[in-house]
Parts: C-alpha cells; sequence; structure tokens
C-alpha cells in the first residue's frame, strides 16, 4: 500500500539500479542471488564494528583507585508538549529517506496538527515508564556506494534510515 501512495505523492524521481552481481569474499565467487547478497553485506556491515573495536586501546588503570562522586538521579527527562513536538516535526528534512512502510517526512508534515496531540502521549509515556517501543528499535540499512568497483561489498557503506517519528 505505501508503495503506490509514495509513488502517487513522490515528487522527485529515484534512480534505483539493483546490483547484478555481488563477489562473496569467503566463497571466492560471484552471486546474483538477492537473498545472499544481502547477507554478504550484512556479514560485512557488521564485521566493520568488529574490526574497529580490536584497534581500541586498552584502558589505562591508574596505582590509585579514581572515585568519582555522582548523584544517584542525575539523568531527568521532562514531560514533552504538542508545540515541542511540532517544532520538531517542522524541523524534519523532506529530502531525508525514510524507511519502507513509514509515513513518509512531508504528510508527517502536513497532518501534525491532528497527530501530535497522540505522539506527546506515545512519548510521555515512554519517558514516564522508561520503555521504547521495539518497533521503532530497528533501522532499514541500506548500503551506499562509495566507489570502486560495484560488485565488492567493501567500496559500500551502511545507511541506517529511522523512523522520521524515532
Amino acid at each position: 500500500m505505501w508503495k503506490l501512495i509514495n509513488s502517487l505523492i513522490s515528487s522527485k524521481e529515484k534512480c534505483s539500479c539493483p546490483l547484478e552481481k555481488l563477489f562473496d569474499p569467503i566463497k571466492s565467487n560471484y552471486t546474483s542471488n538477492p537473498e545472499v547478497m544481502s547477507n554478504i553485506f550484512n556479514t560485512y556491515f557488521v564485521s566493520i564494528g568488529q574490526q574497529l573495536a580490536i584497534k581500541i586501546p586498552p584502558p589505562v588503570h591508574h596505582a590509585y583507585p579514581v572515585k568519582i562522586n555522582s548523584p544517584k538521579n542525575s539523568f531527568v527527562l521532562h514531560d514533552t508538549f504538542v508545540e515541542e513536538v511540532n517544532t520538531v516535526i517542522n524541523n524534519l528534512l523532506v529530502s531525508k529517506s525514510n524507511r519502507q512502510n513509514d509515513i513518509p517526512t512531508h504528510i508527517l508534515k502536513l497532518c501534525k496538527n491532528s497527530l501530535s496531540p497522540f505522539l506527546v502521549q506515545i512519548f510521555n509515556l515512554c519517558i514516564r515508564e522508561g520503555t521504547y517501543p521495539q518497533s521503532s528499535k530497528c533501522a532499514q540499512v541500506v548500503s551506499i556506494y562509495k566507489g570502486g568497483p560495484k560488485d565488492l561489498c567493501t567500496n559500500y557503506r551502511p545507511i541506517s534510515l529511522l523512523s522520521p517519528i524515532n
């Protein structure tokens, strides 16, 4: 449904050139299977963080204990309000991409006066309960081509698309 709606209201054309094949560094061969290609990208993107973590030097341990005095309740979030949510929605960039099946940003802006009171209730409940909706914790990861041979996953970088409501 959202694909149809987005195609009808989209203000700019999108150029999507599907990747025809990708080199699998583990099997040392090429694949054109979309599921296998997704798994190759996923394996590579996950490994980037692990490789960077190895390069972080270990912490320096002092010969004497370091004591830090901090108040127990030093982190406080206050309830939000409709005007604040409207301001945030107004500042959203329409040019930024959304996840699939999300409300497009320009539609969110058009409907902000109707949606803001409900969003305020949801946000304030999250603050009071100390919880965050599981569905909002998910990002759609897309690969962005950097340059070089297009069939190598190392020539792409991951971008996490979040809902504009996050």
